[in-house]
């Protein structure tokens, strides 16, 4: 978004040089580079996916303005299976909300991914960027994984 242009095939070996010194997981999102991220992270495990835990965001969308957040059930679940498409596997090890969405309860976006968890194409949820206000009422509605802050 806002590094500069990538060469991707530099960034497939600097993922893999990592993973062989031993890093094992991958946090990325759809908001990076607008899927363009996440493309270049299936290419980099491809062969290697179950040696990695693969964590992405959702609600990020692009927008007339550049993006805002749009944490609706139906918006995650699409964000979702758009992320497992180019990541190209069946499930990831963490779904964050990305940020805020003030338009959406709290408890609306954490029920649709604790749905996602019980449907096995989310290992764990997490959250980043909420403040602890709403973490505690998403906590009602089931188990948060992960705190992910700036």
């Amino acid at each position: 978004m806002w590094w500069g242009p990538q060469d991707e095939s530099e960034s497939v070996a600097a993922i893999r040089r990592a993973l062989d010194l031993g890093v094992n997981w991958i946090d990325t999102a759809p908001f990076y580079g607008w899927g363009r991220a996440e493309e270049t992270v299936a290419r980099a495990i491809e062969g290697h996916r179950y040696d990695v835990l693969l964590f992405t965001k959702c609600g990020t969308v692009p927008d007339e303005s550049g993006s805002r957040m749009d944490l609706r059930p139906g918006s995650i679940r699409s964000d979702l299976e758009a992320s497992l498409r180019r990541l190209r596997t069946d499930h990831v090890d963490l779904l964050q909300l990305h940020d805020v969405d003030p338009s959406t309860p709290i408890e609306d976006s954490w029920g649709e991914v604790v749905r996602l968890v019980s449907e096995g194409k989310v290992r764990y949820g997490g959250i980043s960027n909420h403040p602890v206000e709403a973490i505690e009422r998403a906590l009602a509605v089931g188990p948060v994984g992960a705190l992910q802050y700036q």
